[in-house]
């Protein structure tokens, strides 16, 4: 008995020695397939970040050829175009949008069944937008007045009607803007309160912007002699534009003008400072430093430097504080010597106007116009 016992027990410890066995060679395959399977997402992970690694390399390596070619590197020539390679880039990529809202646009606008809809509702567009007056009350009624039009409308009306919306704030440009500078605040705070509602708004505002008023992209076409077959051809790439008979160009001063109330339309844009913003100071910053990165210092750019630090330079300072003071530093040490070295009797005032604004550290002070009162009782707008 004590045999057949004994017999037993080892059979039970060879069979609990085989069970341990077996254990310890599945959890050791097991712990070998986790690391297999480790080591290989390891493996995959290193692989997508050298795949995009080079695909950030190869796409540096391709906006600084753009780059170089515009900025005349490449040939060792006066450059077609004077821009960042990422302000051309962001300029096409808004050029198409508008052209697939005019498109989407074209035949609503051309029907002659829809003539009578379409006066109706390009006049209301008027009446709101020349009813924005610089009081926070005013601005917030015409905004919701805006958007209620908006909801109302279906496609193509509503891309019609944002179009229309902002070719009339671009007309109030040269109707207001240049004359009475501070108005640029009131309508731009209308205008950001409707792009964030719709943010397609203010791809196409900015889109138009860019459209007739290179500085706000900003580049510059150096003038070469024999590039252009004809001087007209130049004067239509920077936008100027001929009389109503169409028989000249429009004269410099007349440009500058326009340009400068373009210009602070946009700055005043750019820096409103409201939340969800898509357009918001990021954006200005973007701006200045492309502009003083690729654009020469002559009237032009000095003109568009001034309207922007003017409208846009406080909120600047505000956000950026030391950084955005070493780019006044800039502007101070490089820009404006180049600039003066013109002799030009043009480019005088706008030259002095940017040191004063720089020697008395205007952009500390909050410009005229930009805090406006909750309401005016002398008004009669409604």
């Amino acid at each position: 008995m004590r045999a057949v016992a004994a017999d037993a027990e080892a059979k039970e410890a060879a069979e609990r020695a085989r069970v341990e066995e077996e254990k310890r060679r599945q959890e050791a395959e097991e712990a070998a397939r986790k690391k297999a399977e480790e080591d290989a997402e390891a493996a995959k992970k290193r692989a997508e970040e050298e795949a995009k690694e080079k695909a950030r390399e190869e796409e540096a390596k391709r906006k600084q050829a753009a780059s170089d070619y515009v900025s005349g590197k490449a040939t060792g020539e006066i450059p077609r175009v004077a821009a960042a390679a990422e302000a051309l880039e962001q300029e096409t990529n808004l050029a198409k949008t508008l052209v697939e809202a005019r498109a989407m646009v074209a035949e609503y606008q051309s029907h002659p069944t829809a003539k009578l809809e379409r006066r109706k509702l390009t006049n209301t567009i008027v009446v709101h937008v020349q009813q924005i007056a610089a009081t926070k009350e005013q601005i917030n009624k015409k905004s919701r007045d805006i958007m209620m039009l908006l909801v109302q409308l279906q496609e193509p009306q509503k891309t019609f009607a944002l179009m229309s919306i902002a070719k009339k704030m671009l007309s109030q440009c040269d109707v207001q803007v240049a004359k009475l500078n501070r108005y640029a605040f009131a309508l731009a705070e209308v205008a950001v309160s409707i792009a964030i509602d719709v943010p397609r708004f203010g791809v196409l505002l900015v889109a138009l912007i860019h459209e007739v008023c290179v500085n706000a992209v900003p580049k510059y076409y150096p003038f070469v002699p024999g590039r252009y077959a004809t001087d007209d051809e130049y004067y239509s790439l920077m936008g100027y534009v001929k009389n109503d008979e169409g028989t000249a160009f429009e004269t410099t001063d007349s440009y500058v003008d326009r340009m400068t109330g373009s210009m602070l339309f946009y700055a005043a844009f750019l820096q409103v400072d409201a939340p969800n913003h898509p357009h918001g100071v990021d954006a200005a910053w973007r701006w200045l430093a492309r502009l003083l990165n690729r654009c020469p210092p002559n009237r032009h750019t000095a003109v568009a430097l001034d309207s922007f630090l003017k409208i846009a330079g406080f909120r600047m300072y505000a956000a950026y504080r030391g950084q955005f003071v070493k780019v006044l530093e800039l502007i101070h040490r490089e820009f404006l010597p180049k600039l003066d070295a013109k002799n030009d009797p043009d480019i005088r005032p706008v030259s002095s106007r940017i040191a004063t604004y720089l020697q008395e550290s205007l952009y500390t002070k909050s410009p005229e116009g930009r805090d406006m009162p909750n309401t005016d009782t002398s008004s009669h707008t409604f």
